[in-house]
């Protein structure tokens, strides 16, 4: 059993602004896996602007980020779906850390680019347990300037 203060220091050490640690797991073999939520029970529509608590549906999503030590890092998201109330349209949360539809960090992805520059893509796929096609994907990312 995790206790409160464990789940704080872990939400410390993960350092992602708006998010808190819920739960976390460790798999022999593949890693930990950080189950997060955001702290905010609302969201502001990108439509129209008007903050809504209102929930539509949960999706939940792991992502990997960046290894802590010689463990690779996965987080669990529940990335919330809210309905306006105003446009009465639906709407997916911005989660500031992750690019839309990809499946890892901005930080790992920011990380990964600048190992690419000092060495090649297989090698580095092949040490951070990435494939090249994602490694092309924050290479692309890094080019159009969608990785801050």
């Amino acid at each position: 059993m995790t206790s409160k203060r464990d789940i704080k220091v872990l939400t410390e050490l993960l350092n992602l602004e708006g998010m808190k640690v819920v739960s976390h797991r460790q798999y022999k073999g593949l890693g930990v896996i950080l189950q997060i939520e955001s702290v905010s029970n609302e969201s502001i529509c990108p439509r129209c602007g008007i903050k809504t608590r209102q929930l539509h549906q949960n999706h939940k999503y792991i992502i990997k980020d960046l290894p802590w030590g010689e463990q690779q890092l996965f987080l669990e998201i529940n990335k919330r779906q809210f309905k306006c109330k105003k446009c009465q349209k639906p709407f997916t949360e911005d989660l500031h850390f992750v690019g839309k539809r990809r499946k890892y960090t901005k930080r790992l992805a920011n990380k990964t680019v600048e190992e690419v520059l000092k060495s090649d893509v297989r090698t580095v796929a092949r040490t951070n347990n990435l494939t090249t096609r994602e490694i092309e994907k924050m290479l692309e990312d890094a080019s159009k300037g969608n990785m801050e």
